[in-house]
């Protein structure tokens, strides 16, 4: 570990341009930025923007014409790398045909501890969308506490730098990885495609110290392919990188994006904005599928805190008798939500694998939290959906979502959706709740808004 505020006083100091974001959306004029995201959490730093849970004519075309940025919501972490590839593939071929892929600038968007298909996706996108000059890496994620300095990928505790590796995340039993240090982590991932020498690195004093002409003249240079790892401690880092990042595109460079959330908001130039108050509302349905540590204390102080009614979903009579279990659940459910707020929760002991894969089980979980969801007659007046996976299967499989529009953030790094008129419950507000964003308290803190 490395302590944050000893290593921040030997760096350059940060360097503000005034009005960047201003400046970066007046150089998007001609350009279409279109975010392919793995997981439903990616948009958890922006408002006012569209997503689709569909990708097929005529509602790709219908947005790209009408929008400038939008979302593509993959789930692709929930699948298979083959299924993962089999997505994107489909969703690169789709744009080619409806736009010209010249002002298309893409944003293949994952997650900031760096779990993903990062290699299948990102090679099928060069293969229909390519050649790239560069491939940009930029995991930094504000609102996560997730930073990037001398190419390594922490998670600030305090002020503590904690190597990302050190982490739960690095062992998750489907994107596990040994690796902080970025060009070996990419190495890793790629299984040897890219050799960690092979990487290209902005460091902070190329941003704090060179600006936009630095990063704009480091980029010129790049070619082949390349990873290009960004180093940022904070937004300002990013603005400077993506103001050079324009510049080397406008003399005709071309990049794919590799990143977390906090690039998506600047790269679109998107200004800062205040939490979101929702109204004050009756009873609300809770839906909790994340099992990593972090949501089962916020799930523990959100029933020791409230009068919320809790129903555990046992993962074994889903395995053993998912019909006559979902109808059993979906009973309960109505019978309490007619009543008050309800939150369902998976078993906090995560099943080991037998038969079947993690990923496999995951998804029958996740199906079968969807279900209930379709299955219930009783309309929540709010809905908060915990763990990325869960939320997107939710929402398209429970809730017929097929387009929905992110009004904002209701805690850091919590996005609340509006869902569309198609779905099942047209203008519901529906907070799609990471597993590993805030602190012990704030599942709490999000219910309360709502109905304290």
């Amino acid at each position: 570990m490395f302590r944050y505020s000893e290593i921040i006083e030997k760096l350059p100091g940060i360097l503000k341009i005034e009005n960047a974001r201003r400046m970066i959306r007046e150089r998007n004029s001609s350009t279409k930025i279109v975010v392919l995201d793995d997981d439903s959490t990616g948009c958890q730093t922006v408002y006012d923007i569209s997503i689709l849970l569909n990708w097929k004519d005529p509602l790709l075309r219908e947005t790209l014409f009408t929008e400038d940025i939008f979302y593509i919501l993959t789930n692709s972490r929930a699948y298979s790398e083959r299924k993962a590839m089999g997505i994107n593939r489909t969703i690169a071929k789709n744009l080619m045909r409806l736009f010209n892929p010249d002002r298309l600038r893409i944003i293949s968007r994952s997650d900031s501890t760096l779990r993903g298909h990062f290699y299948g996706e990102v090679m099928t996108l060069i293969r229909i969308l390519g050649p790239f000059d560069g491939i940009v890496i930029a995991p930094y994620f504000r609102e996560g506490k997730r930073v990037t300095l001398f190419d390594t990928h922490f998670i600030l505790d305090d002020d503590q730098l904690i190597e990302v590796n050190e982490t739960e995340f690095s062992k998750d039993p489907v994107f596990g990885y040994k690796n902080a240090y970025l060009p070996s982590w990419i190495e890793e991932k790629s299984k040897g495609f890219w050799k960690a020498k092979d990487t290209v690195s902005v460091s902070i004093e190329d941003i704090r110290v060179g600006g936009p002409e630095r990063v704009k003249e480091m980029l010129l240079g790049v070619e082949g392919g390349k990873p290009i790892i960004v180093n940022a401690l904070c937004d300002e880092d990013l603005e400077v990188f993506i103001l050079g990042l324009i510049g080397a595109e406008k003399n005709g460079k071309k990049f794919l994006y590799r990143t977390a959330a906090s690039f998506v908001k600047i790269r679109a130039g998107i200004e800062d904005r205040e939490l979101i108050t929702p109204p004050k509302m009756r009873r609300g349905l809770i839906v909790v599928g994340s099992y990593v540590k972090t949501t089962t204390v916020q799930l523990t102080k959100l029933l020791k805190g409230s009068k919320i009614d809790g129903i555990e979903v046992e993962i074994k009579r889903i395995l053993d008798n998912y019909r006559l279990y979902l109808k059993e659940l979906v009973e309960e459910i109505d019978k309490r939500l007619a009543k008050k707020s309800v939150v369902v929760y998976t078993e906090r002991e995560y099943l080991k694998p037998g038969s079947e894969s993690e990923l496999e089980v995951g998804q029958k979980i996740s199906k079968f939290l969807s279900d209930l969801v379709k299955g219930i007659k009783v309309r929540p007046d709010f809905m908060i959906s915990k763990g990325g996976i869960t939320s997107h299967m939710v929402a398209e499989r429970g809730l017929k979502a097929k387009k929905v529009r992110v009004l904002g953030q209701i805690s850091p790094g919590v996005p609340v959706w509006e869902l569309g008129e198609e779905s099942k419950y047209p203008r519901l507000l529906y907070v799609v709740f990471p597993g590993n964003v805030g602190s012990e308290e704030t599942l709490l803190e999000v219910y309360r808004k709502f109905v304290d």
